[in-house]
């Protein structure tokens, strides 16, 4: 028997008049038959007193017999065993009477009473009929003194399961039985009364934070059921701060306990969590301390809900993993580390090296025709995190020849591993054609052909095109440095020999010569006389003269600064939270090495919120300037790619775009979703004189000033993983002119 239903047991048989003590003296007090030679032989047993209890019940526990030998120490044992029993307030002594051949033995009982009623005081939080259902003792029976010690155990057990347990040697504290009414009073003590509350551990956050959120209050009756819903205001209040709770114990103060005010103090035990040591498991081929470089939660350090996050996205967005889970554990020794965590990160790789070769074909005045490709890239270059890739595509309109390697991480040290290194070979190729328009100037009514749009009088000549081509070939090396997580700075280097030729077939033309590169205006079509050959076919400061077809240095410079990616959106594929800014600076000048002198900066932000349900809301906008006289190379261009609703190419030496899309998933694994969205376009030709009035596919209409095309339109998205590829785009747009449909690959910002 426990010490707590010792006390319980106790409790019961001090209640006055209840049951009284059976005492060796008691028992022993009955008359002794006549001195013999010999014990008599009992010839009967029978009871008296019994009015509701069966006599075959009591009978059934008596060892004494007719025909045995009287012994005082069976008839003892007897009257401890009809006590036993529990329904008996007192035992008379038993009479033992002289009878013909030995002695009659008559045991005398008294009932405990009848319950009436049963009463219970001090429960609160437990109903009397949840603590009635518990008892087998019930109304219009004898009160059976073993039967309520159950009773009690049986209460004492449920108050313990729904949070009361360790406060108290017994909830029933006391009982009685009104001897004129036979009610019984049960006595209950559910739980002690919190005096105060103490905070200890390694909570980091301050009490006056903390104990506003909790449910134990000074002068409130404490459970554990109260001290699992401070649990959860703890776990709450932490997810606020974007901090973890790392451990959590505690409850009454057993110091403090006071049986008789019934009142304790509460201390809880709070410990926010930190990293106990990282672990990289399921990795084959990416070495851990590729991994590791892009965990900012290291050991010692606070575990907050963004910094768990934003690592697992930057392990996606890697691309080395098809899957990456985050385990969180225990610290090996809790009892010396309670707040300890140790993170878990298991990764499932995917292939990152690719092999391709394809055909395709694209029409229409900026389409390359049929061309064909020849790739192989990998982006985690033996498990080193580095990339390379080769790639060949040659078409009917383009050519391109690249070979690339990229760093992310140099050397080994902390200090060294802030740099980036990435470089570029390259030589490419584009032809273009262009509708000749003719267009009546001067007296003589000559006929200049032009690549504009039809203005005015002008007319498109059928079956003639003008041909624009395009060559380059050089290197690019970047350097870049990370300033934070967050921001990096770039510098780069470009080096390479371009040319540009414009030309139209006899006897239509351009102008009759160009000169040598220099700053100044290019020669427009009606300063020229008659030529098969010419060059761009704009007069415009901004934009360097060229000899059409000869080769030209072109050298520069780029700094830049900003966010980087990974660390700044969710997914750099699919984003749906998070943003990016970047800002860079393209100088070219003849100390350089270069044949032009320019300046061109592009300011660029994108922002992507999450929306509704699952929608994504993003928004993009893009500002590109530029100052000096630049080769027509260089142009900033607009395609289809970004005013979805035009099929023409607008060039400018300065830019706006802003773009809103609003993605909304369709399938539950987001593979498939729709987009609505919205393009805003602006560009201009700084300098340019309209002299023809232009409206054109490679300059904009008055060049000289801002045009703008907008438009609006649905889109379609498919991810097809098994070919690599995180976003088909098709956009169905209506522009100025009408309907168009862009295809492209990727997200279009």
């Amino acid at each position: 028997m426990t010490s707590s239903l010792r006390r319980a047991r106790g409790a019961l048989v001090r209640c006055a008049g209840l049951v009284l003590a059976l005492t060796c003296a008691a028992t022993l007090a009955f008359p002794l038959p006549a001195s013999s030679a010999t014990a008599p032989k009992i010839v009967s047993v029978d009871i008296s007193g019994n009015v509701h209890v069966p006599t075959s019940e009591i009978m059934a526990v008596i060892a004494a017999k007719p025909g045995m030998t009287y012994d005082p120490k069976i008839v003892q044992g007897d009257l401890q065993r009809i006590f036993a029993l529990g329904y008996f307030a007192n035992q008379a002594p038993p009479l033992i009477r002289p009878r013909p051949g030995g002695v009659a033995i008559t045991y005398r009982v008294i009932e405990n009473p009848v319950i009436s009623k049963i009463v219970f005081s001090g429960n609160t939080h437990v109903p009397s009929d949840t603590l009635l259902a518990l008892m087998d003792t019930s109304v219009g029976q004898v009160l059976n003194t073993n039967t309520l010690h159950e009773d009690f155990i049986k209460i004492n057990s449920y108050y313990d399961r729904i949070g009361y347990g360790g406060q108290l040697p017994t909830h029933v504290t006391n009982v009685d039985i009104n001897p004129t009414s036979d009610a019984l009073t049960i006595d209950i003590r559910e739980g002690l009364t919190i005096s105060k509350v103490e905070i200890g551990g390694d909570p980091l956050l301050p009490p006056s934070v903390i104990l506003p959120a909790l449910n134990v209050k000074p002068g409130l009756e404490y459970s554990s059921a109260m001290r699992d819903k401070d649990y959860s205001a703890l776990d709450k209040l932490y997810g606020k701060y974007d901090l973890v709770l790392g451990a959590f114990d505690g409850g009454i103060d057993p110091a403090t306990i006071d049986l008789k005010a019934g009142t304790a103090a509460v201390k809880y035990d709070i410990y926010v969590a930190r990293v106990a040591g990282v672990m990289i498991t399921g990795n084959t081929k990416t070495k851990d301390q590729v991994i590791r470089r892009y965990l900012s939660l290291r050991p010692g350090m606070i575990i907050t809900k963004s910094a768990i996050r934003r690592d697992q996205e930057r392990l996606n967005n890697t691309g080395f993993f098809a899957k990456v889970n985050l385990i969180p554990k225990p610290a090996p020794n809790p009892k010396t580390d309670p707040g300890g965590v140790v993170l878990d990160w298991q990764v499932t790789e995917q292939r990152t090296a690719q092999a391709n070769i394809g055909f395709g074909y694209s029409g229409g005045i900026a389409g390359q025709g049929l061309y064909g490709t020849l790739g192989y890239s990998d982006n985690n270059l033996h498990g080193t995190g580095n990339s390379v890739g080769l790639q060949f595509q040659r078409g009917a309109r383009t050519y391109l020849t690249q070979a690339s390697v990229s760093i992310p991480y140099v050397g080994n040290t902390t200090q060294s591993q802030k740099y980036s290194l990435a470089a570029t070979l390259f030589t490419n190729g584009y032809t273009y054609y262009y509708p000749v328009y003719a267009t009546s100037t001067g007296p003589n009514q000559k006929t200049i052909p032009v690549t504009l749009l039809q203005t005015g009088s002008s007319q498109i000549i059928n079956g003639v095109a003008a041909t624009s081509t395009a060559k380059s070939a050089g290197i690019s090396l970047t350097v870049g440095r990370r300033l934070t997580d967050w921001t990096q700075v770039s510098v780069g280097v470009n080096a390479q020999n371009v040319s540009n030729s414009t030309t139209v077939p006899s006897p239509y033309y351009f102008q009759s010569s160009q000169p040598n590169v220099l700053p100044g205006p290019t020669p427009g079509p009606l300063q020229s006389t008659i030529a098969t050959t010419g060059g761009f076919g704009i007069n415009a400061t901004s934009i360097a003269n060229i000899n059409t077809g000869a080769p030209y240095r072109l050298n520069s410079v780029t700094i830049g600064i900003g966010t980087n990616p990974q660390a700044t959106l969710d997914d750099i594929f699919n984003p749906r939270r998070g943003g990016n800014v970047s800002l860079y600076e393209t100088v070219s000048t003849p100390s350089l090495g270069s044949d032009f002198s320019f300046t061109q900066t592009s300011f660029d932000v994108t922002k992507f919120l999450p929306v509704l349900k699952d929608a994504t809301l993003g928004f993009h906008a893009q500002v590109r300037t530029s100052s000096g006289a630049i080769p027509p190379s260089m142009l900033y261009t607009f395609d289809d790619q970004q005013l979805r609703g035009y099929a023409n190419i607008y060039y400018g030496t300065d830019t706006t775009l802003g773009q809103i899309e609003l993605r909304q998933p369709v399938t539950p694994d987001g593979k498939f979703a729709i987009a609505l969205f919205v393009d805003e376009g602006g560009f201009r030709v700084r300098g340019a004189q309209p002299l023809l009035d232009p409206y054109t596919n490679r300059i904009t209409a008055y060049p000289g000033n801002w045009a703008y095309r907008g438009d609006y339109g649905i889109g379609l998205r498919f991810d097809v993983p098994q070919l690599g590829l995180h976003t088909i785009r098709i956009d169905f747009a209506r522009g100025a002119n009408g309907m168009h449909t862009s295809f492209g690959i990727g997200q279009s910002f």
